[in-house]
């Protein structure tokens, strides 16, 4: 099935929204009084009414039109979230363009490699021409290769003649290209039509229940991250109430997003579960007024859902008037747009309890008390979202049942063209009509979608099947260490690696490093052949905080990875 499906059962754009395209959309939410507004670590606000976004995007668009860019040409655009940001993107959409968010470097030091990457991107899509955050013009100018125009986020806002003229972009024409976060390989770039991506939209707006006239989204997430672009769309073309913040001031005071939760009474928010965790500890840390009352929809998705880590979040939120049943886990990936799978609204969050061995030995998600020795608790992502279906199969594609362990595969009106110039990668993806996505999972007796790993993470030793999942989460108890782990084999070899990132004020790393070994092979049965201790940050990840083994592998056998400690089995 391909993105120009339109018999299966789902919501439609043109019915929900009155548009299949993001301009037509933003005229419409033009019409109005609400809007976006951005807002810092300490909530200070710059609001932006979708209509004076609507005019700005013109305005930019003409600035755009005036620099060389044509329908269809790519527009990357390098910027955190802020006002300037929002216009240079929904401006290339009314230039007819194709924008690309980039990310911005984590730190100074990351600057060189920051920008040959960027090269590298912009080489990749042939991007037509670069805006970039007001801050990175003197940095960017002449750094970038191929004779792009740079252009600012300010310069293009004080545009003053606008575009005229109607949308002349089509629902099938190419919309964005959403680069993927590489989590065991080089990123690619999705391609993505108008109408995939609010068909997608619309689905997230029906299964969330959202309500025009009420609904307010929170949302700290980066925006070159498919679940905060796709969330930002749907907030827009369904014309509810937006509140975002830039990233870096939630990682800088992760306070300040449940601060923003209970100020701006957010019905809605999305986020990693790594930001439940923090939320959690500053609600118990840092107790203050706040009001969580209003919130029925806090999505757990874009990395392994941990119980924990909802627990302790929902346990300090209660306090607050958080109801446990506002805990709602996701499913989805950039190839699909974003859902695949999600959790109702209404309904509480449920737990697969299953026997590890059984998982190992045969395949078989059997379950088993929670309280089992070898129990893990799975998060069920909520049934298939409207229009989508989801298959479990075998290596060879045969079907698997219910409760079988197998790759996921998706079939959906919002999957991808392909990724953008690369047809070898798209067939090896896109085979029969459907996207085999490279998770493994099972589908519950009532049909609910259970992710339990990846493919090319699963480490096998002695012909049993151990995910890496369970030896992080495992490690990641001990104490003195952060919740930042990653468990990889090495190649050709039944040799597994597990290195964590210290905690703060840790004295002896090497007894920490022991701690975990005997940690894990008192509850997993078999010892890891090694356990490195590393230091803060020194555990690669990707933009939505997943982490990247086949990296941390690569930087572990090119002796890129400098050990505070080892202990060997």
């Amino acid at each position: 099935m391909n993105g120009d499906d339109t018999t299966m059962d789902h919501p439609r754009p043109e019915d929900m929204f009155g548009a299949v395209t993001v301009p037509e959309a933003l005229e419409l939410a033009a019409a109005t009084p609400r809007g976006i507004t951005v807002v810092g670590r300490q909530l200070d606000q710059s609001p932006l009414p979708y209509a004076l976004l609507a005019a700005g995007a013109r305005r930019v668009a003409a600035g755009l039109v005036r620099a060389g860019v044509g329908r269809g040409d790519r527009v990357a655009i390098v910027s955190s979230t802020s006002p300037g940001f929002l216009l240079s993107l929904f401006g290339a959409w009314r230039a007819g363009a194709v924008p690309v968010i980039l990310p911005l470097p984590h730190r100074l030091s990351d600057l060189p490699d920051f920008v040959a990457e960027v090269n590298r991107r912009l080489d990749h899509v042939d991007a037509r021409c670069v805006v970039v955050a007001d801050a990175f013009g003197d940095f960017v100018t002449g750094r970038i290769t191929g004779d792009r125009p740079v252009l600012t986020c300010g310069e293009l806002a004080a545009e003053r003649e606008g575009i005229g003229g109607p949308v002349l972009t089509r629902p099938d024409d190419l919309a964005y290209l959403q680069f993927t976060s590489g989590t065991t390989g080089l990123p690619r770039a999705v391609a993505l039509t108008h109408r995939q991506m609010l068909t997608n939209a619309a689905v997230c707006c029906e299964r969330l229940g959202l309500e025009r006239d009420r609904s307010v989204h929170v949302s700290w997430l980066p925006l070159y991250h498919d679940m905060g672009l796709i969330s930002v769309l749907a907030g827009m073309a369904y014309r509810i109430k937006l509140v975002l913040q830039p990233p870096e001031d939630f990682l800088a005071r992760p306070d300040s997003w449940v601060d923003a939760l209970s100020r701006f009474r957010a019905t809605s928010t999305v986020a990693p579960n790594f930001a439940y965790g923090l939320a959690a500890e500053g609600m118990r840390l840092r107790p203050r007024d706040l009001d969580l009352s209003h919130l029925e929809v806090c999505g757990d998705g874009a990395e392994p859902i941990r119980a924990g880590t909802l627990e302790q979040f929902v346990e300090a939120g209660s306090a607050y008037g958080l109801r446990p049943q506002a805990m709602t886990p996701m499913y989805g990936m950039a190839e699909a747009t974003l859902a695949v799978a999600m959790g109702e609204a209404t309904r509480p969050l449920v737990w697969d309890h299953v026997s590890r061995a059984g998982l190992q030995a045969g395949g078989v998600a059997r379950p088993v008390p929670a309280d089992a020795p070898d129990a893990r608790a799975l998060a069920v992502c909520g049934p298939p979202v409207p229009g989508v279906r989801v298959e479990i199969r075998d290596a060879d594609g045969t079907p698997r049942g219910e409760r079988e362990v197998g790759e996921i595969c998706v079939s959906s009106p919002s999957l991808m063209r392909g990724y953008w110039r690369d047809p070898e990668a798209t067939a090896a993806v896109l085979r029969d009509g459907r996207l085999h996505t490279g998770d493994l999972g099972y589908l519950t007796e009532d049909g609910g979608v259970v992710v339990c790993g990846r493919i090319k993470d699963m480490i096998i030793v002695s012909g049993r099947n151990l995910y890496p999942e369970d030896y992080e989460h495992v490690a990641a108890k001990v104490e003195g260490v952060r919740p930042v782990c990653a468990a990889f084999a090495l190649p050709d070899t039944e040799r597994m690696i597990v290195a964590f990132e210290s905690a703060k004020g840790v004295a002896d790393h090497q007894e920490v490093a022991a701690r975990v070994m005997k940690r894990l092979r008192e509850h997993l049965g078999h010892a890891p052949d090694k356990v490195v201790a590393l230091d803060k940050g020194a555990i690669p990840r990707t933009s939505s905080g997943k982490v990247q083994r086949s990296l941390c592998r690569e930087r572990y056998l090119t002796g890129r990875m400098e050990a505070l400690a080892e202990v060997a089995r």
